[in-house]
């Protein structure tokens, strides 16, 4: 009687093998993440009027002046600034002029960064695998020790257990919670 229960199971076991290695593999499963990180970086610089080169565009001579505006007005020093706009970055540049001359541009960029980092990671479907172990039972009711196999095979969403020992024979049939 014994003989033919462990040969059922085997039989059962078989049945169920065969069935799951007829398992197609799936598609894996890939997770796509989009992270942006925003950086603000400024940058100021300070250029001395020496070094920056200059071109006369043009010479008005149909107005007559007073020579104590002229000289007035050329002993003037002249703050002259502009602001430029570009996207989310913003550019301020500061000309100093007195004398006909730049004595001295300031420039100060405030950028605005964007970093976009897309990952992907890819998730294989768990496969089918065989687990084998070892186990070792006491009957309660006459205090028997015993030892003995275990064989275990999983599948995605559930798994099959067969455990002999010397004192019994078990097979479950288990199914995935989560």
């Amino acid at each position: 009687m014994r003989d033919i229960v462990i040969v059922l199971v085997i039989a059962v076991l078989l049945i169920f093998v065969g069935k799951c290695s007829t398992y197609t593999k799936d598609k894996p499963i890939i997770i796509t993440k989009i992270d942006t990180v925003y950086q603000q970086k400024t940058f100021t610089r300070y250029k001395k009027g020496d070094s920056i080169p200059f071109v006369v565009l043009a010479v008005d001579t149909t107005t007559i002046h007073d020579t104590i505006r002229i000289l007035a007005d050329y002993s003037k020093v002249y703050a002259y600034s502009d602001t430029i706009h570009a996207d989310s970055n913003t550019f301020y540049i500061q000309d100093t002029i007195t004398q006909n001359r730049i004595k001295g541009r300031g420039f100060k960029a405030d950028l605005h960064e964007k970093t976009i980092t897309i990952s992907n990671n890819i998730y294989y479907k768990d496969k089918n695998a065989i687990y084998l172990g070892f186990l070792g039972d006491l009957r309660r009711f006459d205090e028997k020790v015993g030892v003995g196999v275990g064989l275990i095979y999983k599948m995605p969403k559930s798994a099959i257990s067969l455990n002999l020992s010397t004192n019994t024979i078990n097979l479950g049939y288990y199914v995935r919670l989560y």
